[in-house]
């Protein structure tokens, strides 16, 4: 973000949007905690999360933060819409959606919003951060005002969530998470595999009861998906593909 703004902006607006954590520097440092023993951040959602709450400046400054701002407010009647808006918050100095990387686009049609759909259902593996889908707006400020908002939300404006990705691989064992309000999550160690452009080794089990439900044995294939594209998480066994010498839990 930053702390002065290029060119001419107008004197009063409100601007939103998402901090993001790139996948790259969560491998990072999930490799710096595993050299000195420290216990490992399970998606870099949650991490990027949890470190907005640290109290220390450096921690949080060394973490690798970004953010894409991508709502502008308080414009309508210096632009016509969203995306004239967004482009020119970029050239203040935000760092917006781009146009020429196709994080942002403006149609004029239901074919138009269903390219750009496909489009990133098939090239999201290859982002630097996680996404589980994309926003669909109307871009007219005058018709956004006409439509207005429910109690929760605008009625221009709609999520499009991808179909989860599903693999499978094998559990190799089970350990024991004690969290900070002592509540104790069984975490399944996983051979590694490739899951929606990350390599998925862990995967939480959520307690016993879940584990009892799965009927998982140590040494199943099991099929895993991201709950909600971003926590691993086990959502089947491959009963058929059970190992004789699979361990019962």
């Amino acid at each position: 973000v930053p702390l002065v703004l290029k060119g001419e902006y107008p004197p009063d607006f409100e601007i939103r949007g998402e901090i993001v954590l790139p996948k790259a520097k969560f491998n990072e440092i999930n490799k710096e905690r595993e050299i000195a023993g420290e216990p490992l951040f399970a998606n870099p959602r949650n991490t990027a999360s949890g470190t907005l709450k640290m109290q220390d400046s450096r921690i949080v400054a060394d973490r690798g933060l970004t953010s894409f701002l991508y709502g502008i407010y308080g414009v309508s009647g210096l632009y016509k819409g969203h995306f004239e808006s967004v482009q020119n918050a970029g050239k203040w100095g935000f760092r917006v959606p781009k146009e020429d990387n196709r994080f942002i686009s403006l149609v004029s049609g239901i074919q138009g919003v269903m390219d750009f759909i496909t489009y990133w259902d098939i090239q999201r593996a290859e982002l630097p951060f996680e996404i589980d889908g994309v926003v669909i707006k109307v871009d007219n400020y005058d018709i956004q005002e006409e439509l207005g908002f429910t109690a929760k939300s605008p009625r221009w404006a709609i999520a499009y969530k991808f179909k989860t990705q599903q693999v499978e691989t094998i559990v190799n064992s089970i350990d024991f998470q004690v969290g900070r309000t002592g509540a104790v999550t069984p975490v399944a160690n996983l051979t590694p595999v490739n899951l929606g452009g990350t390599t998925v080794k862990r995967a939480s089990l959520h307690n016993a009861d879940q584990i009892e439900k799965l009927g998982l044995r140590i040494g199943d294939t099991v099929t895993v998906e991201k709950g909600g594209e971003i926590i691993p998480k086990i959502v089947g066994v491959k009963t058929e593909k059970r190992n004789p010498q699979a361990i019962p839990f």
